[in-house]
């Protein structure tokens, strides 16, 4: 296979999808070389604004996303577990109908700025096969970091699909020193992500970046993993045809491409 793409095929990104608070995009470190990961183009991690505390249950948005000019995804983030330990965001990515992979993280109720939002549990589940649990990820893994108030740029009016905000421009960088522009509005849960522009340093060939639209919003989410996860075991994946890039994690953003 020259490429490999992502979505059903569970090749590692950012793995969990439920906090108590998320959200600037970061990046971990490059991976390593003559390997099959060191190919991997990475894109930003979706960034979160919200506390997931104050997000009322069901609630979703969608996103479309192009990596590199030339893939787009359709993602659907919904906020569809609330208790005392933690809260579940469920993410479904899906790059053509019937293929797809939902992945489901619990993390811990609260504040992350007072220490809260740990990863409890991760599990996700292709197409039909049984749900299974995903490796543990460590404290500089977590998804959805929190925006950083220092990236403010400032309040600029955004017209995506589903209207117009005025939302608030952030920009980072990840540790590619790829450019991150994102803008963020409170009234769309569960994460509050309008747009996210990014630009694409990993590979010297491929110049096109990523962007994230959304598209689609509402308050009717429920859960889609409903049976009980058998434990992660990656030779089943490979059996199964699923490439795996990253033997220590999974998630809803893998590689956008394979180079080869």
């Amino acid at each position: 296979m020259s490429e490999r793409r992502f979505a059903g095929a569970i090749v590692g990104g950012a793995i969990a999808l439920a906090v108590s608070a998320c959200a600037a995009p970061t990046k971990e470190a490059p991976p390593p070389a003559h390997t099959e990961e060191a190919l991997a183009v990475w894109p930003p991690r979706m960034p979160c604004a919200l506390e997931l505390d104050t997000v009322p249950m069901g609630r979703w948005a969608e996103y479309a996303e192009t990596y590199l000019g030339s893939v787009t995804i359709k993602e659907r983030v919904a906020l569809v577990g609330k208790g005392a330990d933690g809260n579940t965001l469920e993410t479904t990515t899906e790059m053509r109908p019937g293929d797809r992979t939902v992945f489901s993280t619990v993390l811990t109720a609260g504040n992350a700025a007072a220490g809260g939002g740990q990863a409890l549990s991760n599990v996700f589940q292709v197409s039909g096969d049984d749900p299974m649990v995903a490796p543990p990820l460590p404290p500089s893994e977590q998804p959805y970091p929190r925006v950083d108030p220092a990236k403010l740029v400032g309040p600029e009016t955004v017209t995506v699909r589903v209207g117009t905000f005025r939302a608030r421009h952030y920009r980072d960088r990840t540790s590619f020193g790829e450019q991150v522009d994102f803008w963020i509005e409170d009234t769309v849960g569960p994460i509050g992500l309008i747009k996210l522009e990014a630009e694409q340093k990993q590979h010297p060939t491929i110049r096109a970046g990523f962007k994230y639209e959304l598209v689609a919003t509402g308050n009717d989410a429920i859960p889609q993993i409903t049976k009980t996860p058998l434990p992660f075991d990656a030779s089943l994946l490979k059996k199964r045809g699923l490439p795996w890039t990253r033997q220590s994690r999974v998630g809803p953003q893998p590689p956008a491409k394979v180079v080869q």
